[in-house]
């Protein structure tokens, strides 16, 4: 009887080690799906809007990543000395591509712009998107790379983000001593791993909490404690200036979990403005009827088309990334001003990516 019992325990136990190295498995493949294939890749987009706007200045930009891979960006340049840098990078499915006509107008309000690709998308090199810590480790990356350029280092530093890259903006304080004059974030989770758990929950619903616990076990053996990093946590060692936006109907990011909890941490840090708007969606530095059709396209265009029909797709497609939305892109070119101003007595520290 006793020997019975220790073989149906041996069983038991083998089973239930098997299915749990299954689910495992079936996780690490949707983690595969998301994470370790390449994002989004240029469009032609860039062509398209370089033909209608000849007058644009830009130069390349290149940078080698922790990952040894190449990032690579554009710089766009205003017609006279620029007041400052701002570095801008792309949120999840999107690509530089995406913020060109936000940077277009930020060159002729006077700003130097630097749009960059992250690791695996765009024009960027590598095999995949190794998971949202990346981005911040490519904007460190970035900054690092400014920091070394005479050009690009002796203009005021200002930062932007929206989704992934208000991830970016908003932590990459955490890695290093820059000296950041502003930042904008759009539409921001409140640490990476928040964003992913997120979604798991919008998808999977009672046995969210389980395969919750393995991504953050993925996310952890992929990037250590960088995969902890907050927004909280980085504005306040970027101690400057800073605007935070999010749309009380954004189905991506929480609002309450997001954009609440983080002005809920920093309500001490009167330097940091929370500005909440409502059917503006996630994409909040476009119209929500914008934003709301290119996903349409974007959709459709993953299907088989007609030849003609695709054309007539991409071609508006390209007539409504290239529209902005001219009353946001005055609130953050007044508010970039204001932290130059603000801060133009303040001492700033030199970068030393090892001070923390």
């Amino acid at each position: 009887m006793a020997e019975s019992k220790r073989r149906q325990k041996i069983a038991a136990g083998s089973a239930a080690a098997a299915g749990l190295a299954a689910f495992a498995g079936y996780m690490y493949k949707e983690y595969k799906k998301n994470f370790l294939v390449r994002g989004a890749e240029p469009t032609g987009f860039l062509e398209y809007y370089r033909e209608r706007h000849p007058e644009m200045k830009t130069r390349d930009f290149s940078c080698p990543s922790d990952k040894k891979a190449q990032i690579r960006g554009l710089i766009l340049l205003p017609e006279g000395e620029p007041q400052a840098l701002i570095v801008m990078t792309h949120g999840y499915n999107f690509t530089l591509e995406n913020y060109l006509p936000l940077g277009r107008r930020f060159t002729l309000a006077g700003f130097a712009v630097l749009l960059f690709d992250g690791v695996g998308c765009g024009r960027s090199e590598g095999m995949g998107i190794y998971g949202i810590p990346q981005h911040t480790l490519d904007m460190k990356s970035v900054l690092e790379s400014v920091a070394e350029d005479p050009d690009l280092s002796s203009m005021p530093l200002l930062l932007f983000g929206h989704s992934w890259a208000g991830q970016a903006a908003t932590t990459v304080a955490c890695l290093g001593n820059f000296p950041i004059r502003g930042i904008i974030s759009c539409s921001s989770s409140r640490t990476s791993m928040s964003a992913m758990n997120q979604s798991i929950h919008r998808r999977y619903g009672k046995a969210a909490l389980l395969i919750e616990k393995i991504s953050d076990g993925m996310v952890f053996c992929a990037f250590g404690k960088n995969a902890f990093l907050s927004m909280e946590d980085g504005l306040r060692k970027a101690n400057c200036p800073a605007q935070v936006y999010h749309s009380r109907d954004d189905v991506i990011i929480d609002f309450e979990e997001s954009f609440l909890a983080v002005k809920k941490a920093l309500s001490d840090c009167p330097q940091i403005q929370f500005i909440e708007v409502d059917g503006r969606g996630h994409d909040v530095y476009l119209f929500p009827e914008n934003s709301r059709r290119q996903r349409e396209i974007r959709k459709e265009l993953k299907k088989e088309l007609e030849e003609n029909h695709r054309k007539e797709l991409l071609e508006e497609l390209g007539q409504l990334m290239s529209e902005t939305d001219e009353e946001k892109a005055r609130q953050f070119i007044d508010f970039y001003k204001n932290c130059l101003r603000e801060t133009e007595n303040r001492p700033l520290s030199p970068l030393n990516v090892n001070a923390l």
